[in-house]
């Protein structure tokens, strides 16, 4: 749980000259405007942010998206900026230990997810999204606005420069669940074994593999498609592996191994290889016995409710590590958060289709 790895590397960068440079442009009707004021602060790192219209996430795909992070920030600040913004890059040691699981009852799936990461001396700054793109899947997801690169003090609500700054929150989601019932959610996996695919296809960093998944697919067949249609691209300088599950109840993990994508059916997902083979089980100690210790959970009772569902997660949880905490419900179309480990407060419940 406890690897030393760096933030993402060069995330976008969106914050010289935006807010008054933006009206300048005549876009005060703009889909970009509007979502810049729908930012609202929910707590003390915790805002929400609804997006209604084009995001420009078909053109990036289409100019071939982008092998780095650097490399989507440019895009990010030329669609969502207009060019005002350079990228940042942050230098943050971070510490991880997340996880995910599937379970199915008669009411439909419930995907529940823990995000454990230690942000040292400073504070964990989270984003829910909303969005309801042109062409694509209305999907809830949550972004970490630490991996944007701002200053510490930088609050998303502040202005208008920070609320257009903010936006950058849509292409950096770390979990979500689409209209469809279709959930991902990235874990670090057991080592700082990076991905960096190199083909004819389009290329894709960790978060833009989740945009993606939650605006284009409805399945978990149609994810993994996807994903091997694109050539995958590591962030943070490590290992990764995407937790898919959708509403028939299939569910599996994919990862990367020598630049080779696998799929293995699974419902718990924490932080070490599951994929057969030379690296199953590679991670450490704590992350096989979180694993086990949640699969144990749903196998005993496999009609959970959400109530139990987020009671498996604060037993998964660690009170220094777990910034958020969720139970997404493909009946209800609905993402329920726990913000900081405070199980003891009132769950802030969010569904897709109330736009």
């Amino acid at each position: 749980m406890k690897k030393k790895i760096l933030i993402f590397v060069a995330i976008v960068a969106v914050v010289l000259l935006v807010g008054v440079g933006m009206i300048g442009y005549g876009l005060m009707n703009d889909a970009r405007i509007a979502a810049a004021c729908s930012v609202t602060r929910l707590d003390d790192g915790l805002y929400t942010m609804t997006y209604k219209g084009d995001y420009g996430f078909d053109e990036y795909l289409a100019q071939g998206g982008a092998a780095t992070d650097a490399e989507m920030a440019q895009y990010i600040a030329a669609f969502l900026m207009k060019g005002f913004g350079a990228p940042a890059t942050p230098d943050t040691t971070m510490e991880y230990g997340c996880s995910s699981f599937v379970v199915r009852n008669e009411h439909g799936n419930i995907f529940g997810r823990n995000f454990d990461f230690d942000f040292g001396d400073g504070a964990c700054k989270a984003m829910i999204v909303k969005t309801y793109p042109d062409n694509g899947y209305a999907s809830i997801s949550t972004a970490c606005l630490n991996f944007i690169g701002l200053p510490a003090d930088w609050a998303p609500d502040a202005d208008m420069q920070s609320r257009m700054s903010a936006l950058a929150a849509v292409y950096l989601p770390l979990d979500g669940m689409n209209e469809m019932g279709l959930y991902v959610a990235d874990l670090v996996s057991g080592d700082a074994e990076e991905t960096h695919q190199s083909t004819a296809n389009p290329d894709l960093t960790i978060t833009a593999a989740i945009r993606l998944l939650l605006d284009k697919a409805a399945t978990v067949n149609e994810a993994v498609e996807l994903l091997a249609a694109h050539d995958m691209n590591s962030s943070i300088g490590t290992s990764h592996h995407f937790a898919i599950a959708d509403r028939s109840g299939a569910s599996v993990v994919v990862e990367y191994i020598d630049g080779e994508m696998f799929v293995t059916p699974t419902d718990v997902v924490t932080n070490h290889y599951l994929t057969p083979g030379k690296k199953e089980g590679v991670g450490n100690e704590l992350s096989l016995q979180r694993h086990a210790a949640i699969a144990h959970k749903c196998s005993m009772h496999p009609s959970m409710s959400i109530t139990s569902a987020m009671n498996v997660l604060k037993e998964a949880s660690y009170p220094e590590y777990t910034q958020w905490s969720i139970v997404y419900a493909t009946d209800a179309c609905e993402a329920r958060y726990i913000w900081r480990a405070n199980f003891d407060a009132k769950e802030r419940i969010f569904t897709i289709n109330d736009l």
